[in-house]
C-alpha cells in the first residue's frame, strides 16, 4: 500500500495549476519597500528583515530560514496583517507559501503559538481581530484574508492556512474549522479556477484524523460527487479521490462514499494515468475491506463493470508493484461476491450497470424460464430500467440486448404483454427499428414477433 506520505504538500497541485504559474510572475515583481516604510505602513524592524529577505534567491532564502526563521515568519506574518495593496500583498504571501514549501519551518508558526500562549499577545500589531476581543493567532491572519476579493490572494491563503494547521502539532479549533470547511466547499465548483488549489487544501487536512469528521458533515462530499461526474483533468480526478481515500480508512464514511463508485468506476474504465488507476483502486480495497458488510460496495462495483476492469488491469505490467497487489485483491473479493450472488442478482447489477453485453445471462432460455417473473418485482423494476435504457442509452449492443430481454419476458411470462404496452417498452422497441445499426434492428424486430404472435420462432426463421 502507498502511504500517505507518497505526496507532500506541494506535488498535490498540478503543473498547470493556476495558482504555481501565477506565484511564479509575482516571485520576479520588484517590491518598493522604502514607501512603506516611510508611510508607516510597515514598522522599521520589519523593513530590516524583509527588505533584505526579498533580495535573496529561493535558495539562498531557504538557508537564511534555517538561521533565522522565526524572526523571517514573525515579519512575514506582520506584513500579511498590516498591507492592503493588493500588489505587495500577493508578493508577501508568495513568501509566506515558499517558506513553507519546507515544511520544517511550520516549527516557526508553532513557536510563535506558544509565545502567544505565554505572553497573550501576538507580535505587536494590533488587527480588527484583536480589537474586537478576539484572540489572533499565527494562522488567523490567512483566515481573515479569505474575505479579500482578490482570488490570488483568497486561495493563496487557503492553501498557506491548511498547511499552518495541518502539517504541525497545532489544530484549528472547531468554531473556525466548520467555517474553513464550509468556505472551501463553496469553492467546489467546476467552473473555479482555482480548484486545484482548494482540493490541494482539502487533501492536507484530511491527513488530520482530528479534521475528517467536519469534511464528512458539510456538503463537501456532495460538491466533489458533483464535480467528480464531469469532465474533469485526471489531475483533478486523482486529487478528489485522494480526499475519499483518507476518509475511507474508517467504516463510519464509508457509507457516503459508496455514491463515488459510479463516477470512480467510469474514470477507470478510461483511465490512462498509473496513480489515477492506483489511487481508485486503493479507495476500492478499503471499501471493501472496511464497510460491513462487504456485500453493497461489491454489488455497485460489479454494477459498474469494476470486475472486467480488473480482469484487464491484472494482465498488465506496471511500475508500482503496490497497483497489482491492489487489484488482485478487489478481484478476489469480487470473484467471492459474484459466486454468492444468485444468477438473477448479477441480471439485476448489469442492468443497473446500464451497459449491458451479450452473455448467457441473457441467452440461456432456462434463466428466462426461471426468471422472467421477477423482472414484475418491486412495481416491475427491471422493467421500468430496461424502459430508461431503451429511451436514452446509445451503445448499440447495449440497445440490442435491451430489446432481446424484452422479448424473452413475454416469450417465456405471455401475461407479460400487458406490462409492456403499460410500461411504454413496446413503442421504445418500435423505435429501434429506425436505428442505423442492423443487429439493433434485427433484435428489435424478433422482439416485436415475440410480443404479437405465439409462433415466433416458425416467424423467425421464416425471415432469416
Amino acid at each position: 500500500m502507498v502511504t500517505v506520505s507518497a505526496d507532500n504538500g506541494d506535488m498535490v497541485i498540478g503543473v498547470t495549476d493556476i495558482l504555481s504559474v501565477r506565484a511564479d510572475q509575482i516571485r520576479n515583481e520588484a517590491i518598493m519597500w522604502q514607501p512603506l516604510l516611510r508611510s508607516a505602513v510597515i514598522k522599521q524592524h520589519d523593513y530590516n528583515v524583509i527588505s533584505v529577505y526579498d533580495t535573496m534567491t529561493r535558495d539562498q532564502q531557504m538557508e537564511r530560514l534555517n538561521v533565522d526563521g522565526l524572526n523571517i515568519v514573525k515579519t512575514l506574518i506582520n506584513l500579511s496583517i498590516s498591507i492592503c495593496n493588493e500588489k505587495v500583498l500577493q508578493h508577501v504571501l508568495v513568501l509566506v507559501n515558499d517558506a513553507l514549501k519546507d515544511h520544517e519551518n511550520i516549527k516557526y508558526f508553532e513557536q510563535i503559538e506558544k509565545e502567544n500562549v505565554a505572553s497573550g499577545d501576538l507580535i505587536g500589531n494590533e488587527t480588527s481581530a484583536q480589537k474586537s476581543g478576539i484572540k489572533l493567532s499565527s494562522w488567523e491572519p490567512f483566515l481573515d484574508l479569505l474575505n479579500r476579493p482578490d482570488e490570488f490572494i483568497v486561495n493563496q491563503s487557503c492553501l498557506i492556512l491548511a498547511k499552518v494547521i495541518s502539517l504541525g502539532k497545532y489544530r484549528l479549533e472547531e468554531k473556525n474549522l466548520q467555517w474553513f470547511v464550509n468556505w472551501q466547499s463553496s469553492q467546489l465548483l467546476e467552473t473555479n479556477n482555482y480548484l486545484h488549489t482548494v482540493i490541494a487544501s482539502q487533501q492536507l487536512m484530511l491527513r488530520v484524523p482530528e479534521y475528517r469528521m467536519s469534511f464528512y458533515q458539510s456538503t463537501v462530499l456532495d460538491k466533489m460527487l458533483n464535480v467528480l461526474s464531469t469532465r474533469i483533468s485526471f489531475q483533478l480526478q486523482y486529487q478528489i479521490v485522494f480526499c475519499l481515500w483518507l476518509l475511507s480508512f474508517r467504516t463510519t464514511y464509508c457509507h457516503k462514499l459508496l455514491d463515488f463508485i459510479k463516477p470512480t468506476a467510469n474514470i477507470l474504465r478510461q483511465a490512462m494515468k498509473e496513480k489515477v488507476i492506483r489511487i481508485i483502486m486503493q479507495l476500492y480495497r478499503n471499501l471493501l475491506d472496511n464497510y460491513t458488510p462487504p456485500r453493497k460496495p461489491a454489488e455497485l462495483m460489479i454494477q459498474g463493470k469494476v470486475h472486467v476492469v480488473v480482469g484487464q488491469l491484472i494482465e498488465k505490467n506496471w511500475k508500482d508493484e503496490d497497483i497489482k497487489e491492489d487489484v488482485e485483491h478487489v478481484r478476489t473479493i469480487l470473484d467471492i461476491m459474484l459466486q454468492d450472488m444468485s444468477t438473477f442478482d448479477s441480471y439485476l447489477a448489469e442492468v443497473k450497470s446500464g451497459k449491458l453485453e451479450w452473455s448467457p445471462l441473457h441467452t440461456n432460455p432456462a434463466f428466462w424460464r426461471e426468471n422472467a417473473q421477477k423482472l414484475n418485482q418491486n412495481d416491475h423494476e427491471v422493467l421500468r430500467m430496461l424502459r430508461i435504457l431503451l429511451k436514452e442509452e446509445k451503445d448499440p449492443t447495449t440497445l440490442a440486448v435491451c430489446a432481446h430481454d424484452v422479448g424473452e419476458y413475454v416469450r417465456h411470462y405471455p401475461v407479460g404483454k400487458y406490462n409492456i404496452d403499460k410500461l411504454g417498452l413496446k413503442e421504445r422497441v418500435v423505435c429501434l427499428l429506425e436505428n442505423d445499426d442492423p443487429k439493433v434492428k434485427s433484435s428489435a424486430l424478433l422482439a416485436l414477433q415475440k410480443l404479437m404472435l405465439n409462433n415466433w420462432e416458425f416467424m423467425a426463421k421464416t425471415n432469416a
